[in-house]
């Protein structure tokens, strides 16, 4: 007993010392072959440098902790200037020469096409894993279910087109009817391939077009639609056009290519610049955008990561490190660091990486706790769902299935402070919500 007493105080000791921050537990520095990680992007990209800066960190973080079954990770970052064939190049010198177990590119589906048919070419011989960061191109994955056995290293680490149609009612629904209270919505769609099924509509999943929902769900009149290229477009007269055609919200449908920087400064002297705007995605989800636009984002309202809502346990701390490093935290960066340790966890159960079945059979399975809700690849062989990030219920896209991802919605107002006018289920806060009009004149 008294062999056990002193034990007792010697854990008390330990754990007191590591409460007051007097000692520090160090970890065996990871020895061995490196497990490569690479990732292929436009390094001077707004969109895809800071998933680089976030993911090299979180490597940084794995190796001080004594990296993956005790083995160091490294982490290769190749530029592919944000073209297709300098892209493909990049990935297969990672591939063939680093021996890269995991290779991302960014979120260009044209650029993630031309890799993954790369990646097929090259897999038998150097095997590895394929994971697109952002794209949303229902090719990517459909693939996988009508080949599963050429394509089975293929992995998104975000979700198809079909799965937004469960943001809609928290967009049509929460936002434009109940915060905004608009029935006259304009449109303007970002002309590039990740838009086209939902200007379209979705025929083999008999989903229409995102207009006829607005129009035939929630009683909204599209008064004016339009597709403009995601960079380089004069907004002035586009802006002209929807204030005569008398609309009462914008409904930007951007992503991180699209110079909403450049919109908002046009918007903010234009003849639409009391028209409330969303903007669907991009850099406008973080407070930089409030710099990057020298405060013309007033009044703007866009989806939000970099906010004080505790989604889950991680959500906070992840926040306060990106403040610390300054890497702003648009959606696809809280994705790109939590694709770091979901490797980590998928490589620690498949036992390692040199049997890929094991690690594509792991990785099809492991779920893990992130930032922004539970991470976990669709296991059900659905199109064109399987492989690809959970968010809503394959066998109902109009369901978003909850803890895997909030949606959060966010006005700029004095300052560049944040207010919330949806909540993470989609629900609206219109006392939250100040006309633009009426924040130029505090």
């Amino acid at each position: 007993m008294e062999r056990w007493g002193r034990l007792a105080v010697v854990i008390f000791v330990v754990f007191s010392l590591l409460w007051l921050g007097s000692f520090s537990i160090t970890f065996a520095a990871p020895a061995g072959k490196p497990i490569v990680i690479g990732y292929i992007g436009n390094v001077s990209s707004p969109g895809t440098k800071p998933c680089m800066d976030i993911q090299r960190y979180a490597v940084e973080e794995i190796n001080k902790a004594g990296g993956i079954l005790g083995r160091p990770v490294e982490y290769v970052v190749l530029d592919g200037k944000g073209d297709t064939s300098l892209s493909v190049e990049a990935a297969r010198r990672l591939i063939m020469e680093n021996k890269a177990s995991f290779v991302l590119t960014e979120g260009r589906s044209e650029i993630c096409l031309a890799a993954q048919e790369n990646s097929a070419s090259l897999f038998k011989e150097y095997p590895h894993i394929l994971v697109f960061n952002g794209p949303m191109a229902s090719e990517l994955t459909e693939k996988v279910v009508d080949n599963y056995e050429r394509y089975k290293f293929s992995f998104r680490d975000w979700v198809p087109e079909p799965d937004h149609y469960s943001w809609l009612e928290g967009m049509m629904g929460g936002l434009f009817k109940g915060v905004i209270k608009g029935k006259n919505l304009a449109i303007l769609w970002e002309d590039l391939a990740w838009t086209q099924k939902w200007r379209k509509g979705i025929d083999y999943l008999k989903l229409p077009s995102w207009e006829e929902i607005a129009k035939q769900k929630y009683g909204l009149e599209v008064v004016y639609s339009k597709p403009v290229k995601p960079r380089g477009t004069m907004y002035l007269p586009i802006l002209q056009e929807i204030a005569t055609n008398k609309a009462d919200m914008i409904w930007f449908v951007s992503s991180w290519f699209t110079d909403t920087e450049v919109f908002a400064k046009m918007w903010a002297d234009s003849a639409a610049q009391n028209i409330p705007v969303y903007l669907y995605g991009g850099v406008a989800q973080t407070h930089d955008f409030w710099r990057m636009t020298g405060g013309k984002a007033l009044g703007m309202i866009s989806g939000f990561y970099e906010g004080d809502i505790p989604y889950t346990e991680k959500t906070l701390p992840f926040i306060a490190l990106g403040r610390k490093l300054g890497i702003p935290l648009q959606v696809h960066v809280h994705f790109a660091y939590a694709d770091i340790y979901h490797f980590k966890a998928a490589i620690e159960k498949a036992g390692g990486t040199d049997d890929i079945e094991k690690l594509i059979k792991a990785l099809e399975e492991t779920e893990i706790v992130t930032s922004i809700g539970k991470m976990k690849y669709e296991p059900k062989r659905i199109k064109p769902f399987f492989h690809s990030r959970i968010m809503c219920d394959p066998e109902n896209p109009y369901r978003i299935l909850p803890g895997y991802f909030p949606l959060f919605q966010a006005q700029f107002q004095k300052d560049g402070k944040m207010a919330w006018v949806v909540d993470e289920n989609g629900k609206p806060i219109p006392k939250n919500y100040v006309p633009p009009e009426k924040l130029r004149q505090k």
